[in-house]
């Protein structure tokens, strides 16, 4: 039948060897469970994991109270989603998980089954009441009991329960986080006789079963504190991480929100940057052999990657999406003056042409009417192909190169400042001139300033988020992933001994990622071997490090993100 919680029944014996004896054996016994018990607590609390605490808490559960088997359930609030849920209603219900059980048979399972918190079960019922439930043979209930026996777990698991002991997992507070559940604590000298005979993991006999005693019930009291104890610390430390990660994710959303051109680029650089730092890592030789990143190094760089543009959100979004040289109004009114210098020519000649028919009519002479419409119509069609080509020229310069030598920017602007002189025409002004002329880019000098910007707005936000020590180095590596090895870079200008290996790593990625990426507005993507190309050259001339490069490309670290981008390679 059911026990509550009594205090020990007291027995008074004779004094004598054989009584001191017993109650000497009795302390010592007690005096090294309370002292596992200590243990079992530091063991506990130095884990993180909750799925590790969740294992720990059941063998040692066992393993105290010489159970032959245990479950563990924990409380769990469920959101409940609904548009029509008022504020003043619940958010959440709350349902009860059966995590784990073990046994000496079968070792640890995971169960991952929910149940009702409710007196329909041991379990529910101890959550529910926060009362302790001891049984001496779960088999001869009264069925006046406030909860129930579910005899079909047994059934199911060809199990046959006796003996129980349900502890309330409850913290400081006093609320309810779960259940710790001993099933059938088994005789010592059974164990041993049938370990004796070469069975390692027997299923136990009835006989040999027996009840918890007042003692298991006080230990597991206090086991059951501690054990609440770490799985709230290791439930605060994930639900922070969660916490964390979602704003992380947030952070990501509201900057492509923001740029909505780059779509994903952030996702691809963390995931490219990762599986960098992991093939140096397991490089062997070279410069970087001996390099290691621990699990939260890697974290630390993850989230630097992810968060390496977040600046942009103070870059005009007219700058952040300028996909030519000239904004779409400017590079109208070009081909606006284009034509407005056609028509006014052809209107010119026709005028000239007119004036000296008339003069001719007037004196009487009339010369070649016939030749003279045609030889202005033929200057008209020349005037009108040249500045064709023109144009042409125009909209072919104003398509941003991706490396200085694309094409010839300097003579073609050159040819355009001639036929301009030639057509005696101004189509173009000099600060025109000047955009059409970027060797690089889109962006003019003022304009990149403001781009490159976004590094510093980048460090300045990171900065003010209280990282913990283990990612106290998110900011310096964001802030330095467009630094170049020969001091060129932004916004410091550092040199490659003052750039963290993680931002030379990033910058390699973030380029190789841009590059081959169909979502920049101002290019179109290049193939992977055009790429690596590119990333090549600018090793060579000094401005990344070129055995990391060599890393990211022998380790094939740039294909990790071919699954994650649809692209059209030029």
């Amino acid at each position: 039948m059911a026990k509550k919680k009594s205090k020990p029944e007291v027995k008074l014996e004779l004094a004598g060897p054989a009584a001191t004896a017993k109650h000497e054996t009795n302390a010592i016994n007690s005096r090294d469970r309370f002292r596992s018990l200590v243990d079992i607590g530091i063991a506990i609390s130095s884990e993180k994991e909750i799925s590790k605490i969740l294992d720990l808490i059941l063998s040692k559960a066992v393993e105290t109270t010489e159970a032959d088997a245990a479950s563990i359930f924990l409380t769990e609030n469920i959101r409940i989603d609904s548009i029509a849920t008022s504020t003043s209603q619940k958010k959440y219900f709350q349902v009860l998980r059966f995590h784990r059980s073990t046994d000496r048979r079968a070792g640890p399972r995971i169960q991952n089954k929910v149940l009702d918190i409710d007196k329909a079960s041991v379990a529910g019922y101890v959550v529910s009441t926060g009362e302790t439930v001891r049984i001496e043979d779960c088999y001869k209930l009264t069925g006046q009991e406030p909860f129930k026996f579910n005899s079909n777990v047994d059934k199911e698991t060809d199990y046959r329960t006796v003996s129980l002991l349900a502890i309330p997992l409850k913290n400081a507070d006093g609320k309810i986080r779960g259940v710790i559940q001993l099933l059938n604590k088994t005789a010592p000298h059974a164990k041993r006789a049938r370990a004796a005979a070469g069975e390692i993991a027997p299923k136990p006999d009835t006989k040999d079963i027996l009840p918890f005693s007042d003692e298991d019930e006080e230990l597991m009291h206090a086991f059951a504190s501690q054990a609440t104890a770490a799985l709230e610390n290791a439930k605060l430390t994930e639900d922070i991480g969660n916490l964390f990660e979602s704003f992380i994710r947030a952070s990501v959303t509201a900057i492509e929100a923001r740029d909505p051109a780059t779509s994903g680029h952030s996702d691809r650089v963390a995931v490219l940057t990762v599986e960098f730092a992991r093939a140096v890592h397991q490089c062997p030789t070279g410069l970087y052999g001996g390099t290691l990143f621990s699990d939260e190094q890697i974290r630390e760089l993850r989230y630097a990657a992810l968060l390496h543009d977040f600046g942009k959100i103070g870059v005009r979004e007219s700058v952040l999406s300028k996909s030519h040289k000239l904004y779409p109004h400017q590079m109208e009114t070009i081909l606006l003056r284009l034509d407005s210098a056609r028509a006014r020519q052809e209107m010119m000649q026709w005028k000239d042409m007119a004036t000296d028919l008339v003069t001719q009519f007037e004196k009487g002479i009339i010369h070649e009417p016939r030749a003279k419409l045609a030889d202005v119509s033929k200057r008209i069609d020349a005037f009108a192909q040249q500045l064709q080509q023109v144009r042409l020229s125009i909209i072919k310069a104003n398509q941003p190169q991706i490396m200085d030598d694309d094409f010839d920017i300097a003579s073609l602007m050159s040819w355009i400042n001639k036929t301009s002189r030639e057509l005696d025409h101004a189509l173009v002004t000099p600060e025109e001139m000047i955009k059409l002329s970027l060797p690089k880019g889109s962006l003019s000098e003022e304009e990149r300033r403001e781009i490159e910007s976004h590094v510093s707005h980048t460090y300045h936000f990171l900065r003010q988020i209280a990282w913990t020590e283990d990612l106290a180095n998110v900011a310096d590596i964001a802030h330095a992933h467009h630094e170049k090895c020969d001091g060129t870079g932004y916004p410091r200008g550092l040199v490659a001994e003052h750039i963290p290996v993680q931002a030379k790593m990033m910058s390699i990625s973030d380029i190789y990622d841009a590059l081959t990426s169909m979502d920049r507005p101002y290019k179109r993507a290049v193939s992977a071997e055009r790429a690596i190309e590119i990333l090549h050259l600018e090793a060579r001339n000094g401005k990344l490090d070129l055995d990391l490069l060599k890393i990211f490309v022998e380790a094939d670290v740039f294909r990790t993100a071919d699954g994650m981008r649809n692209r059209k390679t030029a």
